[in-house]
């Protein structure tokens, strides 16, 4: 048998630019769902449908996160907290999977397929927050970006254009806070 301690240990890199993507794109996101939350009617209707205090975190494996609570009557964006318990949790399982997802080169259910991500907690709400993720994203996103993220873009309405532009300031006024 060979002595092993001759061997060096191999270290994998930090991968800090695909943290700092995700960490930047998960902020965002949940900036833009708590903005939707109060200017989109359908985003409001589904977060209602929610129990009265509900916790949503979207985090990857030893790496960013981010904490959803409605609680009283609003939706907040909590960002990186530790959480003990939440009653949904997307988790994805490495930071490389996160980066694809958030750069929009593979879909949602392409990372369940896959086995990239999992998902802690009830999937019917669940569903619930993938269908306010996307209407964030059609908010947060142009149409000829937004269509790598979401199955069907909505048209553009000045109603959109306007809330685009509401969801825009709060991403950057909750950037500067």
């Amino acid at each position: 048998m060979q002595d092993m301690t001759k061997y060096k240990e191999i270290i994998p890199g930090k991968k800090r630019f695909e943290t700092l993507v995700t960490r930047v794109f998960i902020f965002c996101l949940g900036m833009g769902m708590q903005t939707a939350y109060r200017i989109d009617p359908d985003v409001k209707k589904e977060v209602d449908s929610w129990p009265e205090t509900f916790s949503f975190c979207m985090s990857v494996f030893g790496g960013p996160s981010l904490l959803m609570l409605k609680k009283a009557g609003s939706f907040q964006c909590l960002g990186e907290k530790e959480v003990f318990y939440c009653d949904v949790e997307l988790c994805f399982k490495s930071i490389e999977y996160a980066y694809l997802a958030m750069t929009g080169r593979i879909n949602t259910p392409n990372l369940g397929y896959h086995n990239r991500q999992f998902v802690k907690g009830n999937l019917k709400y669940m569903i619930s927050i993938i269908r306010v993720m996307n209407i964030t994203q059609t908010l947060l996103f142009p149409n000829f970006i937004a269509r790598f993220y979401i199955k069907e873009v909505p048209k553009l309405t000045f109603k959109k254009l306007i809330n685009r532009a509401i969801t825009y300031f709060n991403v950057s006024y909750g950037a500067i806070k």
